[in-house]
């Protein structure tokens, strides 16, 4: 008797395993189905301001290339985000401080020659930025002159300082931003190019296709190629006020050979360099079709 008592219990004890077995398995799997949700509590998701000046990344360095104008423009510059899935339920006041190391920063790490402007190029229209209620957005607006910013390598860096609300967090790693603010001259755009490229004397080959010409001074437009075949090197060419064009590169010493000229009713640069002590010649003309 005693005998068949221990084997009923023992029975018992592993039906109970086997039952509880079972369950946990199935709550594992509608766990990972999404069919039921983990009981540990979260707490209140933290409500999270930040510097998004790109979409897709975190270095938050932005590059302007804006159309040339002499007269006074206000814009939204710098977005300021609340991270958060719905929309403020209040307006909210941050602070948004200028702040040069960070321009003076990124030049030592990229090897970049930007400079903050000079106060008196522009305005902070709004160094307290308000995210209005119902929104996620607010931004850094800016007045200024497009035309004073061309020609040079300009640049403003921006942080997160405050935030007058109570219960709003500044984001660890987005609460910085840089915007490089460059003006296109009136030689930038999209040519389509002809060139014939010689070697030692001899027809190499001639390309053809669209060719990228971006302001770097304000008579000075470059591409990253030379006679959109050699890659990547750049290409500089420099429309002197007499219209005479000067084919330069920072990374061969260029032979300018001529006529080198650009044409303004038109829009035609016509060129002929060589590189490497001749070694290389480029006839190369381009042809303006449009703004990039």
């Amino acid at each position: 008797m005693i005998m068949k008592l221990h084997k009923l219990i023992m029975a018992l004890i592993l039906m109970t395993g086997i039952v509880m077995t079972e369950t946990g398995c199935l709550k594992d799997k509608l766990y990972d189905s999404g069919t039921i949700q983990s009981e540990h509590a979260t707490g209140p998701q933290p409500k999270v301001v930040e510097v998004r000046l790109t979409a897709s990344s975190n270095a938050n360095f932005l590059v302007l290339s804006l159309e040339n104008s002499s007269t006074d423009t206000t814009m939204d510059l710098v977005p300021i985000d609340l991270a958060t899935p719905g929309p403020a339920t209040q307006d909210i006041h941050v602070t948004v401080a200028l702040d040069s190391s960070l321009v003076d920063a990124f030049d030592t790490a990229n090897g970049t020659d930007y400079a903050m402007p000079p106060s008196s190029m522009y305005t902070i229209v709004n160094p307290v930025v308000t995210i209005p209620k119902g929104s996620h957005i607010g931004y850094v607006q800016i007045k200024f002159k497009v035309s004073d910013f061309l020609g040079g390598s300009w640049a403003l860096g921006f942080q997160i300082t405050g935030i007058q609300e109570s219960g709003y967090t500044v984001s660890g790693n987005l609460n910085t931003g840089i915007v490089s603010i460059g003006v296109k001259n009136q030689y930038d755009g999209i040519y389509a190019n002809t060139c014939a490229i010689y070697k030692s004397g001899a027809l190499l080959t001639t390309t053809n296709g669209n060719v990228t010409l971006a302001t770097k001074s304000s008579n000075t437009v470059t591409t990253t190629t030379l006679g959109n075949y050699f890659s990547p090197y750049d290409c500089e060419f420099t429309i002197n006020p007499d219209n005479s064009v000067t084919v330069s590169s920072t990374d061969f010493q260029v032979t300018n050979i001529g006529p080198n000229t650009f044409d303004p009713s038109t829009k035609t640069i016509q060129v002929s360099f060589s590189i490497l002590s001749g070694k290389y010649v480029f006839n190369q003309t381009l042809v303006y079709k449009g703004p990039r």
